[in-house]
């Protein structure tokens, strides 16, 4: 015998899996019923993890050819659930906001499916989330507001989707964000200068969007960063000198934009470079002596 909550939990998840396609359902033989009475979810089920009471706080399903949706997902059935990872399956159709029922939820990747719609802005609800990585599906329509409500999120991946619209404002209340890869989207519009306080961030990576307009001088705040990665858009304007004051940087890619101007000269104190793309710009004047004393400096 085992808890009524495992066994509402458990009966929730055979549903699911019923949901899925039939090819799908034995990669989850694991998940048994006998005779009308369910096993115990905690005891051999393939990637359920459950906490002392029986209640299941975590769901690890990865690169196991899964193909369905989310819709048969009852999200409301799981009150502990803490940690799901769908990662690199099969599985399509829309994000459910109801998603954002699962209040216990600190990590989430739902990377390299098939997934499509847009990121419901219920999500902006689960304010125990530390990890939310959804790259790799075909998301489309903007970047919701409500993100920015996820204020101890750590790693917000959403790299190569369909993603359009602005970079929401908003995101600069992520202060605890250590690492933020929005590239390969279809992002436009400026850079939000509010980005600079994310002084947490160690990677930005928004390469690969439609972004225009100058790089925001407040970038000088992001004391801990040690890459930024800005290439093949459309942005305009000079190189500020701000970025002189990011110490820890170590891989700086500028290249393919219509930046102008000349290269900063404070750009030579940044002693822990190793990579500096400001190619394919629009900059002029001589390079700084100042760029000599870059003695870690593999690639320019």
């Amino acid at each position: 015998a085992f808890s009524s909550n495992s066994s509402k939990e458990a009966t929730a998840l055979l549903t699911w899996k019923n949901s899925l396609q039939n090819e799908s359902q034995s990669h989850l033989s694991s998940w048994t019923s006998v005779s009308s009475s369910i096993r115990n979810p905690c005891n051999n089920w393939l990637g359920i993890s459950c906490n002392l009471a029986g209640s299941i706080v975590k769901i690890n399903i990865t690169e196991s050819s899964l193909q369905g949706t989310l819709q048969g997902f009852s999200f409301l059935s799981f009150p502990n659930l803490a940690y799901i990872d769908l990662y690199m399956n099969a599985l399509f159709g829309s994000i459910p906001p109801q998603i954002s029922y699962l209040s216990e939820l600190e990590y989430l990747d739902l990377s390299l499916n098939k997934f499509s719609s847009k990121i419901p802005p219920e999500i902006g609800r689960l304010t125990n989330l530390k990890v939310l990585h959804l790259r790799q599906n075909n998301l489309n329509g903007s970047i919701p507001e409500e993100i920015g409500r996820l204020n101890i999120l750590t790693e917000f991946v959403l790299q190569n989707n369909q993603i359009d619209g602005f970079i929401p404002s908003s995101l600069g209340n992520m202060s605890n964000l250590v690492i933020l890869f929005l590239y390969g989207n279809e992002l436009s519009g400026f850079v939000p200068p509010e980005m600079g306080n994310l002084s947490n961030l160690d990677q930005l990576d928004i390469s690969h969007n439609l972004l225009t307009d100058p790089i925001p001088p407040t970038f000088g705040n992001l004391k801990k960063l040690t890459i930024l990665h800005m290439f093949d858009n459309s942005l305009t304007g000079p190189i500020p000198s701000e970025l002189g004051n990011l110490k820890s940087l170590k891989s700086v890619s500028l290249q393919h934009n219509n930046l102008l101007g000349s290269i900063p000269a404070s750009l030579g104190d940044l002693v822990n470079l190793t990579l500096l793309h400001v190619d394919n710009n629009r900059l002029s004047g001589s390079i700084p002596t100042e760029i000599g004393n870059l003695t870690s400096l593999k690639y320019l």
